[in-house]
This record gives structure tokens, C-alpha cells and sequence, in this order.
């Protein structure tokens, strides 16, 4: 993908007429073609959001992923689906978190352990469901997710607060492990409103991608560990940055934060368009990014002019899988919830 460079130019305190003129594209809930394309192509008829990239598995990030999708599109009728099918499924019967992978052949749930950024959009999404139809108690339901979350996943790693991306297995003798991209920042500061905690969770995020930044391109490892007093790329992953990370900027970007990864990312993914990099010594994946890569780094070419227009942002189609397709949606999303309110 050929990008044309813009000159970016310092971006004013604007009043809300003048955003209605620089911002171009809010028509988002309008483009049922966003919405219809993936409820045809990922979600089921019995409400499970298929892994298309993946053998056809569903898992708590999935779920998730639809149901927020569901809920910003006015969509109740998915959303019932997509909830039922997932606690039906994924629910833990001792906890109010849930199993992180579904798959096809027995056993359904291979492994019990859960992935704190699906708990993570299961919960934000049961917000946002209950602002649409606050007759269903969604609220209670996201509540006691967030609460077990909290007292659960939270570590201090020096003087940052930090998530652990599951219940079990990421906390070490010597080590303790995070990924950058489950610092949902848009979440946090909804679940902010209801604990501060997480307040302190999106500063502990910004600050250790601060001192996460590798290599010629100056962008984090995909996996994350704080050993003996400081932070590295984890001994136990590829030192990548890849299809996990591509996340980090949509999330800050639609959460309202500002990061030295923003760019960093925009700059390598247009230059090279490659789907990974090691950031331990340059070495690029041999065949390109998907889509979905290509839709968040423009986002963050968005972020930087001063008349944006949605236009820009491709929509998904055949060749994208469900990943791909999520990204790109999510970038439609956040462009929404960032710049048109």
C-alpha cells in the first residue's frame, strides 16, 4: 500500500461546529454494510463468533469482539445470541470470567484458563448494552466481571500498574509476563467510572510502552516481561511485534492517548507492509499485513491531519479473515466514538 505523506499540522481546541466541518464520514450506524458483512461471514446462527484464521474456533475475544459490534450497530437481537452463546460455553461456574477457547472437535474447551482481554470486552460490551436497554440488567452482569478482574489480574511491576493476561501462567519465578495489547484503553476508561483502579491501569499501560520501545523502528515485542528490576521482550515468544500488537494503536487512539507507537507503527507498516518485524534484529515476515493492519495504521494517519474523513478507511471484504475484518470494523468504530461525539 502507497501512501501519499501529508503535512501535519498542529491541531487547535475546536468547537463542535467547527469538528462538524473538519470531520467527515460520522454516518458509521448508518453503514449496515459493516455490520451485515460480518454477521454473514463470522457469526452463527446459534450466536458463536467463528475464528476464520484460526480451524474455526471461537474464543472469549471473539465473543467479545460481536457483541461490542452488536451493540454499537443497535443490534439487540445478535447481542441476545452472542451473550447466551457465551455464557453458555465460555462461563467459568466458579468465577464470572470465562474459558478462552471454544473449538469444533471434544473437548469443546481444552483449556480452562481465561484471557483477561476478552473478559475485558465481554464486560465493556455488556456496558454498552445496557446504556441501549437497561431493562436487561447488562450493567450487573459486566459489574462482577470487572470486579473479579480487579482483584485478580492486577500486579505492580515496579511503579507501574499492570494486567495479567490470564488467571494462571504468566507470573513466573523470576519473571512476571504482559502483553501491551490488552490495555483496551477505551474500556478502561468506562470501567474507570466505576473504580479508579483502572485509571491507574491505562497510565501503567502508557508508561510501559514507554520503555518498551525496540529496535530500527522503535516499536514493543508482542510479549513483555519485567525481570530483575526492569522491562524486556519475553524470553518465552518470538521478540516480535505482530499481529497481537497491531491492536496497541487502535486502542490508544480510540481511548483518547497519545504514544510515541503510534507512528512508529504508521511509518514501518506503510515502508515496509510487512505482517511482522523481530524487534530484536529487524528481521520482517515474508509476506505482507493484512488488511486490518493497513485500516489501523491509517487511523493513525487520521489521527495526525486536520480534515478527516472516514472515507479513508477500507471496509473488509472476501480475501479478509475474522481478525482482519474485526480490525478494520474497529477502525471504523473508533474513528466514530473518537471524532464524532
Amino acid at each position: 500500500m502507497k501512501w501519499i505523506p501529508l503535512v501535519i499540522a498542529s491541531i487547535p481546541l475546536l468547537t463542535s461546529s467547527q469538528v462538524a466541518a473538519k470531520v467527515h464520514g460520522c454516518n458509521i450506524k448508518a453503514d449496515q454494510q459493516l455490520w451485515s458483512f460480518y454477521k454473514d461471514k463470522f457469526i452463527t446462527a446459534d450466536g458463536r463468533v467463528v475464528d476464520s484464521g484460526n480451524n474455526s474456533i471461537s474464543h472469549s475475544e471473539s465473543q467479545g469482539y460481536g457483541m461490542l459490534m452488536a451493540a454499537f450497530f443497535n443490534d439487540h437481537q445478535t447481542f441476545k445470541r452472542l451473550w447466551q452463546w457465551t455464557k453458555s460455553h465460555l462461563q467459568h461456574q466458579n468465577d464470572p470470567l470465562f474459558a478462552w477457547k471454544w473449538q469444533p472437535s471434544k473437548p469443546h474447551i481444552p483449556d480452562n484458563n481465561n484471557a483477561s482481554d476478552g473478559d475485558i470486552f465481554i464486560a465493556w460490551a455488556l456496558l454498552k448494552a445496557d446504556e441501549l436497554w437497561p431493562e436487561q440488567r447488562y450493567q450487573q452482569q459486566a459489574k462482577a466481571i470487572i470486579e473479579a478482574l480487579a482483584s485478580s489480574h492486577f500486579v505492580t511491576l515496579g511503579e507501574h500498574q499492570a494486567l495479567l493476561p490470564a488467571h494462571y501462567g504468566f507470573e513466573k519465578a523470576n519473571a512476571t509476563i504482559v502483553n501491551p495489547s490488552y490495555w483496551v484503553y477505551p474500556a478502561f476508561n468506562d470501567f474507570a467510572k466505576m473504580n479508579s483502579v483502572w485509571t491507574a491501569l491505562n497510565q501503567g499501560g502508557l508508561s510501559i510502552l514507554d520503555s518498551n520501545q525496540y529496535g530500527t523502528y522503535h516499536l514493543p515485542s508482542d510479549w513483555l516481561e519485567y525481570r530483575d528490576n526492569r522491562w524486556q521482550p519475553s524470553e518465552q515468544f518470538p521478540s516480535r511485534f505482530s499481529y497481537s500488537s497491531y491492536r496497541v494503536p487502535l486502542y490508544l487512539i480510540w481511548g483518547g492517548y497519545e504514544n510515541a507507537v503510534n507512528d512508529n507503527f504508521r511509518r514501518w507498516l506503510f515502508e515496509h507492509n510487512r505482517a511482522w518485524v523481530d524487534v530484536s534484529n529487524g528481521q520482517m515476515a515474508p509476506y505482507g499485513a493484512p488488511n486490518g493492519a493497513n485500516a489501523i495504521a491509517t487511523l493513525v494517519q487520521l489521527s495526525q491531519e486536520t480534515y478527516k474523513h472516514r472515507s479513508a478507511l477500507p471496509h473488509p471484504n472476501s480475501s479478509d479473515d475474522y481478525y482482519s475484518a474485526s480490525l478494520i470494523i474497529f477502525s471504523h468504530i473508533a474513528f466514530h466514538e473518537r471524532y464524532c461525539q
